[in-house]
């Protein structure tokens, strides 16, 4: 499966939102808690946007 044959998107949304859920997920189910840390939420949108430009960087150069 060729990563760079989807939508330059998909990727990017799957590996932002499947971690944030797991972890609300987590949190609510093991500590009781709605809610999870900022930081988390912005090192996984920070890493999410660079693996997204690479993405489209990448798809240009093909």
């Amino acid at each position: 499966m060729d990563l760079l044959s989807l939508p330059w998107w998909l990727l990017p949304v799957v590996l932002f939102t499947v971690p944030v859920l797991v972890a609300l997920g987590v949190n609510r189910w093991r500590f009781h808690r709605t809610g999870i840390s900022q930081h988390l939420v912005l090192g996984l949108f920070v890493g999410t946007c660079w693996i997204a430009a690479l993405i489209v960087i990448l798809q240009q150069l093909r």
